[in-house]
């Protein structure tokens, strides 16, 4: 008699696929439509699943809503992860140079325009525009995320402008400027400011020019903290 459980790992393949399958179509439709307007049912036809599918998965609406956010919150960990490991990494090796500072805080910010910008990662407009919305309205459910971008992204970058200005992380003046620095990236999270470029699509030269421009202004901000410092 062949074991139970034989066939277990490609049916939990499968399940994975279609709870994915799910999450992303309901992400492309939140984006478009927002909570109220996308029903489960439109989303379980486009997802090609049944309805069950998605209370199986997700209990109900707001269960796949909140979970959509979190799907976006692991994207965005995961793209930031290598910059934030070793930005912990060098400042818990000790006393690094300000070169070695300034490079890090630049590769933070190219990861961040990577994260806001690039077409190559799947789902951008649809997860730029998901989070807009749920800005608009508010909600909590977002909460999980922005936690996921302090420790990922302004708690180590707080440490890096920190370390070149010789105050501690939770100073005021190291969060503004911190926020400020971000915000060069931030920006191109809006859709009206890639519309207002006049670009259709975002290639691979956008987005390096982007980084470009980032870089010198992020270097030069970095030459005004050692005289505010000094």
């Amino acid at each position: 008699m062949l074991p139970a459980n034989r066939y277990r790992p490609g049916a939990r393949q499968r399940g994975e696929d279609t709870r994915r399958r799910i999450l992303e179509t309901a992400l492309s439709l939140f984006a478009a439509e927002g909570f109220d307007s996308a029903s489960t049912r439109a989303i379980a036809e486009q997802a090609g699943v049944n309805l069950p599918a998605i209370q199986y998965y997700f209990d109900n609406k707001e269960g796949l809503y909140r979970a959509a956010i979190a799907h976006i919150g692991e994207q965005a960990a995961q793209a930031i992860a290598p910059i934030t490991a070793r930005v912990q990494a060098t400042l818990d090796a000790g006393t690094p140079g300000r070169a070695q500072l300034i490079d890090l805080l630049c590769e933070m910010v190219d990861a961040l325009v990577t994260l806001f910008l690039d077409d190559a990662l799947p789902g951008r407009e649809s997860r730029i525009l998901f989070v807009s919305r749920v800005e608009i309205e508010h909600t909590a459910a977002l909460d999980p995320l922005n936690e996921i971008m302090r420790q990922k992204v302004l708690a180590p970058t707080r440490a890096l402008v920190g370390r070149l200005v010789d105050r501690p992380p939770d100073d005021e003046e190291v969060a503004l400027r911190t926020l400020m620095i971000i915000g060069q990236a931030k920006i191109f999270c809006s859709r009206s400011v890639v519309r207002a470029l006049g670009w259709e699509t975002v290639g691979e030269r956008h987005v390096d020019a982007v980084k470009t421009l980032v870089r010198q202004h992020t270097r030069a901000i970095c030459r005004s903290l050692k005289s505010a410092a000094a």
